[in-house]
C-alpha cells in the first residue's frame, strides 16, 4: 500500500498536468482549423459585398462569442469568437477561454477599398521564442493564447478598472492583462505585441499558437482558383468562348499584335465580352479589387486559355504557339470537370495532354515577393517549374507533388 501511495503521488499530478495540456493543445488546434476554415469560405451578400476570402473575425471583446463586426483595430487582443466561427466554447486545461490577435491586413471588413487578401499578403505580427533574441515568426497573421489559471495579481471578476491593453475602463474579466504575461521582452496582452511563447514558470503561464500565411492559404487559394475557374466556364458557356488574358492593366489584350492567351486573369475590360454582359457573370469584388494594380488575385494565379477556344478561334493570337494547350507529364493537380453542374475541381493524378484552360497557382508567399513590374508578362521568380515560368509557349508541365505550402498547384479543364 505504501508503495502504491508514492507511485499515485509521483504520478497523480502529473497525469493531471498532461491532460491539462492535451486538453489546451486540442482546444488551440481546434481554433486555427476553424479561423482558415471561416477565413476559406468568406461569400460576398447584398449587404457587405466587400467579403474577402482570407480575411479573420475580429477578436471577441466582451466575452459573447461574436466578433466585434469588424470594427477592430490592428494587432486588437480578445477572446476567440467562437459563436462567429460555429464551434464550441475553446476551453484550455485550466478551464479559461481561449485569447486571439489578429494581423492588421486580415481584419474582417477593414475597408471597402481595401485589396483583397491574396496568397502575397502577409501578416505583421512578432512572436518571440522564449525571449526577444529569438523570433519565433515577424509575420503571423493572427495569434492564439492559452491563458492558464491566474497568476500574481491577476483578477477576471466584474470589478471595473482601467485596461492597459484597451486604455478604456471596462470590467476586469474583459481586460487581457488579467489572462496574459510579459516575459522576455514580449507583452501576450499589448496590443500589436510583440508577443511570446516562454515555458511556464511564476510569472508567465501562456501557451502561444502563431498562424502564419503558410498555414491559411493553401485553402483560401484553392477557393479562389476554383472561383476563378467556375467565372471562366460560365463565361465560355454564356459566348462560346474564353476571354483573352492580360499583360499589362487588368484589360484583356485582345487587339491584332498584342491578342494574347496567356499571363494574367482579365478583371478589367475584357473581350469579347465585358464580364456582366451578354448573360457573363459579374466579377465579385474581391476578385476585381487591386486589379489594375495587380495588387489582387489576378496578380498571383496565372491564366492561360488555348487557341481554339478563344474568339474566332484565336486567329489574330499573337502569343499562341499551338492549338491548345499541352501538358507534358503527369501528376497531381485540380481536373475541372467542364459544364459539370455544380461546377468541381478534384484533386488527382492527371495524365499529360492537351488543355483547354488552365490557372496556376503560385503558393503562400513568405516575403519579398512582388510582380516584378505592372508591364512584364511573365511570372517570373513564381513557379518552381522553368516550363511554367517560362511564359514562352503553350506547353506546361503539372508542379512536381510537394507538401509545400508555398509550391506550385495547376487546376485545368480539358
Amino acid at each position: 500500500m505504501g508503495t502504491g501511495f508514492v507511485i499515485y503521488t509521483m504520478a497523480g499530478p502529473r497525469s493531471i498536468s498532461a491532460q491539462k495540456n492535451a486538453a489546451t493543445e486540442a482546444a488551440l488546434a481546434q481554433v486555427k482549423q476553424a479561423l482558415i476554415g471561416w477565413s476559406a469560405s468568406r461569400i460576398p451578400t447584398l449587404g457587405s459585398p466587400n467579403i474577402r476570402p482570407g480575411e479573420l473575425p475580429c477578436p471577441d471583446m466582451n466575452d459573447n462569442g461574436l466578433d466585434d463586426d469588424g470594427s477592430c483595430v490592428a494587432g486588437a487582443i480578445g477572446r476567440v469568437p467562437w459563436q462567429t466561427l460555429g464551434i464550441p466554447r475553446p476551453l484550455d486545461g485550466s478551464g479559461e477561454t481561449l485569447w486571439y490577435a489578429i494581423s492588421g491586413p486580415y481584419r474582417y471588413k477593414y475597408s471597402s477599398s481595401t485589396p483583397p487578401i491574396t496568397s502575397d499578403t502577409l501578416g505583421n505580427l512578432t512572436v518571440y521564442q522564449g525571449s526577444s533574441a529569438a523570433t519565433q515568426t515577424s509575420q503571423a497573421i493572427a495569434i492564439l493564447f492559452a491563458p492558464g489559471a491566474p497568476l500574481g495579481t491577476q483578477a477576471r471578476g466584474t470589478t471595473t478598472g482601467l485596461c492597459s491593453t484597451t486604455s478604456t475602463t471596462i470590467q476586469q474579466r474583459f481586460c487581457a492583462t488579467n489572462y496574459l504575461e510579459a516575459t522576455g521582452g514580449g507583452f501576450n496582452a499589448q496590443t500589436g505585441g510583440p508577443f511570446i511563447q516562454a515555458v511556464a514558470s511564476g510569472v508567465v503561464n501562456d501557451r502561444v499558437l502563431a498562424i502564419t500565411n503558410a498555414d491559411l492559404m493553401p485553402l483560401v487559394e484553392q477557393r479562389a482558383a476554383q472561383e476563378m475557374m467556375s467565372l471562366l466556364e460560365d463565361y465560355y458557356n454564356a459566348v462560346g468562348d474564353y476571354p483573352w488574358a492580360d499583360i499589362s492593366d487588368g484589360n484583356s489584350n485582345h487587339t491584332s499584335g498584342d491578342a494574347t492567351n496567356r499571363a494574367r486573369f482579365p478583371c478589367g475590360a475584357t473581350f469579347p465580352y465585358n464580364w456582366g454582359d451578354n448573360g457573363t457573370p459579374s466579377l465579385p469584388d474581391w476578385l476585381s479589387n487591386g486589379c489594375a494594380s495587380a495588387s489582387g488575385w489576378p496578380g498571383v494565379i496565372y491564366y492561360t486559355v488555348s487557341k481554339s477556344r478563344l474568339e474566332s478561334s484565336g486567329s489574330i493570337c499573337s502569343s499562341c504557339t499551338s492549338t491548345n494547350l499541352n501538358i507534358t507529364n503527369s501528376g497531381w493537380a485540380y481536373l475541372c470537370t467542364h459544364l459539370a453542374v455544380p461546377f468541381t475541381c478534384t484533386l488527382g493524378i492527371v495524365p499529360s495532354g492537351s488543355a483547354r484552360l488552365i490557372l496556376i497557382t503560385s503558393g503562400a508567399s513568405t516575403g519579398g515577393r512582388n510582380w516584378p513590374d505592372i508591364t512584364l508578362d511573365a511570372i517570373t521568380g513564381y513557379f518552381d517549374d522553368a516550363e511554367n515560368s517560362n511564359n514562352d509557349d503553350d506547353t506546361y508541365v503539372i508542379p512536381a507533388t510537394s507538401n509545400n505550402p508555398n509550391r506550385d498547384r495547376m487546376y485545368i479543364v480539358r
